[in-house]
């Protein structure tokens, strides 16, 4: 809990940016800019661009129509764009008035805040001339990535500075920790409603009621018939021919620009005899059987033998003790300061590491050597596919772009000039996408937009990683009603469930009447024909009870002496019937405890400020909001 809450914290401060540094680098080989955008937003002199916040939501969109199986609203969607526009107007103010309290970010700090992206890493290092590459090639500078990495670093230096000022009091904490264990004594029995849906039987006015009550749930989906052209790097990537010659001149430009990579560490070849020493107390009989293996070694027995029938080593004993070819780095510490101090055929011990003692001959040594052609040829013919196809598709992105603008109403003139094939996707919907498409939230955003309902091409627009079209939409329905006899059975299901449910919140009305006039428990559960869960201590997170019952349990006022019964509606329409007959104290004095509580509640507290402090930066700032832009 305490992680989410800080989590919480850093999404109003240091996260307001909404991964905005982030997702430049997740949308690789798309280009935004088909178009000069205006700025959503200016934030004291400062625009914020249209394309920065149309990515942010269009990420945030996709979150919440995979929590909500995409039935979203127009309205709906509307609110998660202002929130996101507001988010980052919110986030530029702080800047602003970190700027204005004198927070300093200095270029170690913007270094150290790039690093830790991955796209700015090779091999889990943090490469420059990769980021600047990358940035380059997302038609961005870095002097605008360094710009936006400050901003957040300061937002980051404000957040650290909120949370570390917020606190709570002695007795604040061991009021809150009694809370937080309380323990209470709930039985429960569930009323089931489809029992009483089932028994249900609705008139032909209730139906129509019910269906002229809830039209908006029986429409049709709103549509158009889509034609698109596709851009994949996957599809490019299997175009590409590779020759020996192309490889022979690539390998050599590699090595030119990068000799290391090319180098083939020293190696050595050795062989042991492991003993092996599992607990202290066995240290010196490990240590007694690895000299007197030592003296056989070196007076002349043959070693791999010695190994087959000594070592505990079992995978490598049943090599003769052969570890194969090494490099320093690969070894274990002091079996490789050994390996690597010896000649060949030399053999050492014992040499103590953490597994044991082990006996160690040098075999053989390779020296350093530069990789051939041959040998670095696998790996120079994956990576040179992957440059080429990813240069194919850029070319192949900026020949769609242009194509599109040229053509902004026929995609099949825009196929042809792409030397791509157009698809048909008909009957693409709003809420469940349609075809290869899926449910993109992007496809599906750009699809019932004005412009391309109006007849226009999509700009570019992305699926996933190396994957983007450009899309026509025709023949757009809107939704229409569903008359009621085509949709009557959904509506019978729909009315049924909803009066079992309220037939079911009756009967345990009912039970609670009997059971405070004094019927038992046992008797009342009888004659509604349900079981029951017997009393049982249970806390506030115990995930054993349903949630709507530890809900109403813990909301209830404290006991006066004698049970006092409640009911709850559970999420499927049953209603639970619920007991509530002790409660137990918790101290929660100890240290740890005490601990985690403080820093919960000044988390809390902490994000509290956070929202009211993000609240009078804004209020103190010069805002234009240009919504329009985002359209």
């Amino acid at each position: 809990m305490l992680q989410s809450i800080h989590d919480k914290l850093k999404g109003w401060l240091a996260g307001v940016v909404l991964g905005a540094i982030g997702l430049v680098f997740v949308f690789w080989g798309i280009n935004w800019t088909l178009s000069a955008p205006t700025y959503a937003a200016k934030v004291n002199g400062v625009e914020i661009s249209a394309n920065q916040v149309r990515e942010a939501y269009q990420r945030e969109l996709a979150q919440v129509e995979r929590q909500t199986n995409g039935n979203l609203s127009d309205g709906e969607r509307a609110l998660i764009k202002s929130r996101v526009l507001d988010q980052f107007v919110d986030g530029e103010a702080l800047v602003t008035r970190a700027d204005s309290l004198g927070y300093r970010v200095s270029d170690e700090e913007i270094l150290k805040a790039e690093c830790r992206v991955p796209a700015f890493q090779v091999d889990g290092k943090c490469d420059y001339a990769h980021a600047v590459a990358l940035i380059r090639a997302q038609g961005r500078s870095p002097e605008e990535i360094q710009a936006m990495f400050a901003s957040d670093v300061k937002r980051e230096q404000l957040d650290r500075a909120l949370n570390s000022t917020s606190f709570a009091t002695p007795s604040e904490v061991k009021q809150i920790l009694a809370l937080t264990l309380q323990q209470r004594e709930v039985a429960w029995m569930t009323v089931s409603a489809d029992k009483y849906a089932a028994g249900a039987d609705p008139d032909e006015a209730a139906i129509k009621a019910y269906y002229d009550a809830h039209k908006g749930a029986y429409m049709t989906p709103e549509t158009v018939d889509l034609r698109y052209v596709e851009l994949s790097l996957a599809q490019l990537s299997s175009k590409v021919v590779v020759n020996d010659e192309q490889l022979k001149t690539y390998y050599e430009e590699q090595k030119t620009k990068t000799p290391e990579r090319f180098v083939q560490p020293e190696q050595r070849r050795i062989s042991h005899i492991l003993f092996i020493v599992d607990d202290p107390k066995d240290d010196a009989a490990a240590k007694a059987k690895a000299d007197a293996a030592l003296k056989r070694a070196q007076g002349g027995e043959d070693f791999a033998k010695l190994a087959k029938d000594l070592s505990q080593d079992e995978a490598s004993a049943k090599q003769g003790g052969d570890l194969g070819w090494q490099e320093r780095k690969s070894m274990i510490p002091a079996l490789g300061d050994a390996a690597y101090a010896m000649k060949p055929g030399e053999i050492r011990g014992p040499i103590k590491t953490k597994f044991g003692y082990h006996i160690a001959k040098l075999d053989d040594i390779k020296p350093t050597a530069v990789k051939s052609f041959e040998e670095a040829r696998a790996e120079l013919e994956d990576e040179y596919r992957k440059d080429a196809a990813e240069r194919m598709f850029n070319d192949a992105q900026e020949q769609l772009a242009d194509a599109a603008l040229q053509n902004t109403g026929d995609i099949d003139v825009v196929a042809r000039k792409a030397g791509l094939t157009a698809v048909d996707v008909p009957g693409f919907s709003r809420t469940d996408g349609g075809g290869a498409l899926g449910k993109a939230p992007a496809v599906i955003e750009a699809a019932f937009s004005s412009d391309v309902l109006d007849g226009h091409l999509s700009s570019i627009v992305e699926i996933d990683k190396g994957r983007g079209v450009v899309l026509r939409a025709t023949n757009h329905k809107l939704p229409q009603q569903k008359p009621l006899a085509e949709v009557r059975a959904q509506v019978v299901a729909a009315l049924k469930k909803q009066q079992g449910a309220e037939l079911a919140t009756e009967a345990a009305q009912g039970a609670i009447k009997r059971l405070e006039a004094g019927d038992s428990w046992d008797a009342v559960a009888k004659g509604l024909g349900v079981t029951t869960q017997a009393p049982k201590f249970v806390s506030r997170g115990d995930q054993d009870v349903p949630l709507h019952v530890r809900t109403t349990a813990f909301g209830a006022p404290k006991l006066e002496g004698k049970t006092a019964y409640y009911s709850a509606p559970l999420d499927n329409g049953d209603e639970a019937v619920i007991a509530l007959s002790a409660v137990r104290e918790q101290s929660g004095d100890s240290k740890q405890e005490l601990t985690d509580m403080r820093l919960q509640l000044a988390a809390q507290l902490a994000s509290t400020e956070a929202e009211s402090y993000a609240v009078g930066a804004r209020a103190d700032s010069k805002v234009i909001l240009n919504p329009q832009a985002l359209e």
